[in-house]
């Protein structure tokens, strides 16, 4: 990893604010959910997808476990995800239309509120640090394109040559050998706090200067004191239907079980009445999990600490993180 990536990282880390760090905290609750994008087949997931994932949530139970934070676990574990070039976020991302990329990533910390976010952005290497940086050095939640690239450099984000960096992906022409997906993660730390994160490339065939969701606070990444979420999807939908703000919202105003306020958004209302595909996952205050998908499935990964580390592409048949079966073999 580069040395000035590990400052930033380090940088970031010490302006939260003081009391914010879990080993500081009694608890010995936490779990995490990790995820890889919207599944239209099995086969769209290899064993380097798979053992990308284990070995993020191998890592990041130990960081949870220790005392991190959710919001520097979420930041780390999609950073490694944008740098492993495996999936459709950081090196990974497609080309649009015009063949270049542009990518988007959000963050949201539960206690607080706080969020940040970066879309359409060409030169900047690791989108959620970017994201990161507009939460923590900055007073706005979003900073988009050419000239909000130029506002991050003088921040300190780490700059590509787009040339160079990216691994130029050109959408296959059967469905079943596309291997990318938009990453997200959402985690519970000890102190009880909840945080979120989304990043990509967006879809394939994209027009330059496309936005989806997920940088759109609410739309793709949403966490509060109950709930932590993050989409993938047809971002369109997950925009008009402010789709992970309304789950959480069903859990706060109408007391709908999270399982529940999951699957009506993501089933009923985007997959059935708007018929477009998309999937969510969702970690609840008291270490729920929930997988929510209106297709095949979804590349997913979880951990806590009353269950070993998981990676599947279905829905998990359990509810909670200490309780859900394994459903594919590590």
């Amino acid at each position: 990893m580069p040395a000035r990536t590990l400052l930033l990282i380090a940088a970031l880390c010490a302006a939260l604010p003081v009391g914010a760090r879990a080993a500081d905290c009694e608890g010995s609750n936490w779990a995490l959910v990790l995820h890889g994008g919207f599944l239209d087949y099995e086969e769209e997931v290899t064993p380097a997808h798979r053992a990308l994932l284990t070995r993020l949530l191998d890592q990041s139970a130990a960081s949870l476990a220790a005392g991190g934070t959710a919001l520097d676990t979420v930041t780390t574990a999609i950073r490694e995800m944008e740098d492993s070039g495996l999936l459709d976020a950081g090196k990974g991302s497609i080309v649009n239309t015009e063949g270049f990329t542009e990518t988007d990533a959000s963050i949201m910390d539960g206690a607080t509120g706080r969020s940040g976010a970066v879309a359409a952005m060409q030169r900047v290497r690791n989108p959620v640090l970017a994201a990161r940086l507009v939460m923590d050095r900055t007073t706005h939640v979003l900073l988009v394109g050419a000239t909000g690239e130029k506002s991050l450099g003088t921040l300190g984000a780490e700059m590509i040559d787009p040339a160079t960096w990216y691994q130029e992906y050109v959408p296959p022409p059967k469905p079943v050998e596309r291997k990318h997906g938009t990453v997200g993660a959402a985690a519970l730390d000890r102190c009880g706090r909840l945080a979120a994160g989304t990043s990509t490339g967006g879809w394939p065939g994209k027009l330059p200067g496309r936005v989806g969701d997920s940088p759109i606070i609410g739309a793709s990444t949403y966490a509060d004191a109950r709930v932590a979420l993050s989409a993938t999807g047809v971002g369109e939908y997950f925009i008009k239907r402010a789709a992970t703000r309304d789950i959480a919202m069903r859990v706060a105003y109408l007391k709908q079980p999270l399982r529940a306020a999951a699957d009506h958004v993501v089933k009923t209302l985007i997959g059935g009445e708007d018929k477009a595909e998309g999937a969510v996952i969702a970690l609840g205050v008291d270490g729920e999990v929930v997988v929510s998908s209106n297709g095949y499935g979804i590349l997913w990964g979880a951990a806590s600490p009353r269950q070993p580390v998981r990676v599947g592409t279905r829905e998990p048949e359990g509810t909670r993180a200490s309780d859900a079966p394994d459903n594919v073999k590590r």
